[in-house]
């Protein structure tokens, strides 16, 4: 039986808690949903698979006030900008600014409004919503490996829609 320091994963970050609105990751921050991996020659997540249905889900969970999951983030300087690499909470946070942005309607009372079509107290709760997330920052003398970002996706991908095995088999090999 493995003890338990094994058992426990320790990364060669400390993530921070943090919490943005939805309005200020949508008009300051430039974010990388793909985060290639040069030597895997593979993004570290899938491509975006939640169907209307869920991103609707989401957004009626920030207006109900309902828990949704910390993201995982990592930040890094690329020409003098501050990039956000998603590495958990993708289908999520594209969900949100998707939304925000007019990109897909909220079904009420069967009918169905864009974010700039609600009542403006609606719109208030969703573009102010502070949602949750850990962000790595990179060291300027270290930076984010490869396999600093797989290994905190697997550490934290354990629950929601399933990843495909091929992709994750691809991920997690040597």
């Amino acid at each position: 039986m493995k003890t338990i320091s094994k058992l426990r994963k320790t990364l060669n970050f400390h993530p921070q808690e943090i919490n943005s609105s939805v309005k200020h990751f949508f008009e300051n921050v430039i974010i990388d949903y793909k985060v290639w991996l040069p030597t895997k020659k593979m993004n570290l997540q899938r491509d975006f698979v939640w169907n209307i249905d869920q991103k609707r889900e989401l957004i009626w969970s920030i207006l109900m006030n309902r828990h949704i999951p910390r993201m995982s983030i990592m930040t890094m300087v690329k020409n003098d900008h501050d990039i956000y690499q998603v590495i958990d909470g993708k289908q999520r946070l594209s969900a949100m600014i998707g939304f925000y942005k007019n990109e897909y309607t909220l079904l009420i009372d069967e009918k169905e409004y864009f974010f700039n079509e609600l009542p403006i107290d609606y719109q208030r709760v969703i573009q102010g919503y502070h949602f949750a997330y850990y962000m790595a920052y990179e060291p300027f003398d270290a930076p984010f490996t490869d396999q600093d970002k797989i290994d905190w996706f697997t550490y934290i991908n354990f629950a929601g829609t399933p990843q495909e095995r091929e992709h994750f088999g691809r991920l997690t090999s040597k």
